[in-house]
Order: structure tokens, then sequence, then C-alpha cells
């Protein structure tokens, strides 16, 4: 059965796959965006959009009119170097933007069914070998405080009648974007290969998965975080290696630390950290992943080119 779905950040790389992936299935689409006629070329037809600055304003409240879903997956993009402005960017278009839209569905007299809100495993922060389930604790840097407060501001929507869930994404594969994007170029030209000393976990999805845990959630009585990674997390010089194997070139030139410090500042702790987040609860509550393999994944991504 059709729902009404409320999405934020629908142009983004999972927003636009997904926004055709639940028309497909029957649903009828609401977007928030900052530029509705930008927007209106990149999302199906019949798609209704209502403009929206997320960290300066609430919604306007015609936009809640019949929904039954959100779907809130807006906020600046952690790719870059984290100068004062970016990381008030970051923050701001996260927690300020969850906690405004949350008021706007409230003043509205909104009560969808369910309310999610995507998170990252920046959560967790640096935790080495450390296996992360939803369980765990925060961590204590930068990033980690972002998603705490974004999720904080997330559950505000949740009452008797809005379960909400927030969803932990991973480091996500996907034509078109992503990790995969960023780092075609070096193995493209035989010099890719592990970022720092390699040790670190990457723990990956592929955007189909992260695709299938949002419509799973809409359609399933899921709760509270969520950790959408794939099943198997991957050190990062395995993940070299894997691309490697997938665009046949070496995966043998390490990009050193300080060199990518050097570049990215703040935003190369993302790069450098270690998260081995285990996707067990999908499991257990039953999402069965089309992407559980990292050659597998990296194979169909690739093959778009």
């Amino acid at each position: 059965m059709g729902r009404t779905i409320l999405i934020t950040g629908a142009t983004g790389f999972i927003g636009q796959e997904l926004c055709a992936s639940l028309q497909q299935a029957g649903h009828e689409l609401v977007v928030l965006t900052r530029r509705p006629d930008e927007a209106s070329a990149l999302l199906p037809e019949g798609t209704r959009f209502f403009h929206w600055e997320n960290h300066e304003t609430i919604p306007p409240a015609e936009a809640f009119a019949g929904i039954n879903a959100v779907i809130h997956l807006s906020g600046e993009t952690v790719v870059g170097r984290w100068n004062a402005n970016k990381k008030k960017a970051i923050h701001d278009t996260r927690v300020l933007g969850t906690a405004n839209l949350v008021q706007g569905m409230q003043a509205a007299g909104a009560t969808p069914e369910v309310f999610i809100s995507a998170s990252a495993i920046g959560y967790y922060g640096d935790r080495g070998d450390e296996e992360l389930t939803e369980f765990e604790p925060a961590g204590d840097d930068f990033l980690a405080d972002v998603c705490s407060g974004w999720e904080a501001a997330a559950r505000e929507a949740e009452s008797d009648a809005t379960r909400g869930v927030q969803l932990r994404i991973g480091v996500v594969l996907g034509h078109g974007g992503g990790a995969v994007a960023s780092m075609k170029t070096p193995f493209k030209l035989f010099c890719g290969g592990p970022v720092g000393n390699g040790r670190q976990w990457w723990s990956w999805v592929h955007r189909a998965d992260v695709i299938g845990l949002i419509q799973y959630a809409l359609d399933n009585p899921v709760q509270g975080a969520l950790n959408a990674t794939s099943p198997e997390p991957a050190r990062q010089k395995d993940f070299a290696k894997a691309m490697g194997r997938a665009m046949k070139r070496p995966a043998f030139m390490p990009a050193p630390a300080f060199a990518i410090k050097a570049a990215l500042g703040g935003f190369s702790t993302e790069l450098l950290s270690s998260k081995r987040v285990l996707a067990n609860r999908a499991v257990e509550l039953g999402y069965t992943f089309q992407y559980p393999d990292l050659d597998a994944a990296l194979a169909e991504v690739l093959s778009h080119d």
C-alpha cells in the first residue's frame, strides 16, 4: 500500500536513488529542498516540492499534509577540509536542521508512522579493533559529538504514534559518487593503495543496502539506532586490495597519514580512524543484505564505468 513520504536530502547520493525506488514501490513523494527548481529536474515526475533552508527555519506546514512517514537525509557533506565554517555547516545542517524539521512537524500537527533519520558511524569515534554494536557509547571527537546531537534531535520526533529510526550509515559504495569515486583515479594511474597504515577498519555499505534498510524500516516495526553497514567490515588495506582486484590494478602505493592530514586537516581523521561497526542487529531483525561481500559490491559499482 502506497504511503505519502516526506523526504529531505532527496537530491543527494543516496536520496536520488531512494526516491526512484520509493516511487517505483508506489509511494507518493514530498520533498523539502533549498532549490525546488533544480530538484524537480533530478527527481521523479509527480514529486511535490517545498522550499526549506534546513538550519534557518522550520518547514512550511503544508508540506506535512497527509504524510505517513519522514525520511531525513539532509546535511552538509563531511568531505573536504574542515575549517571553522565547514564544521559549523556540518553541525548546523544536522543538529539544528533536524530540530527545525521536528519542530515544524509538531507545529503542523503531523503524526507520521515513522521518522527515519540518517546518522553516521562517525558516532562511535576512533575505536581501534573494538566491535561496535548500537549499544556502544558515542566517541569523543567532533563528528561523534555532531552525531550524538543529530540523533538526540531526531528522537524528539518520537511519540506513541511515531516510531523513530536513526540509521548510522557507513562508508557508502555506489556508482556516481561516494568512496569509490574518490578512490578510482589513483588506481587508474597505477598508484592506488591503502590509506595511512591500512590497519584501520572501514565499515562500508553498498548504496542499495542503505536504501534497502530504509525501506525495511518503513515496512517493519524497527525502532532506535540501526547500523547501516555491511556484515563484513574490512581493514583499509584489504579494502584497497579489493579495489585493485576490481580494477585490475596494483594496490601497493600507500597514501601516508602525514600527507592526508596536511591535505584534509580535520576530515583526515575520518579516513585514518578505525570503526569496526557490526550489522548484527539488522540481520537479527530480518534484513537480507544484497551486497554483504566487498568484492561483489565493488564489482557492481565499477560495472557502470
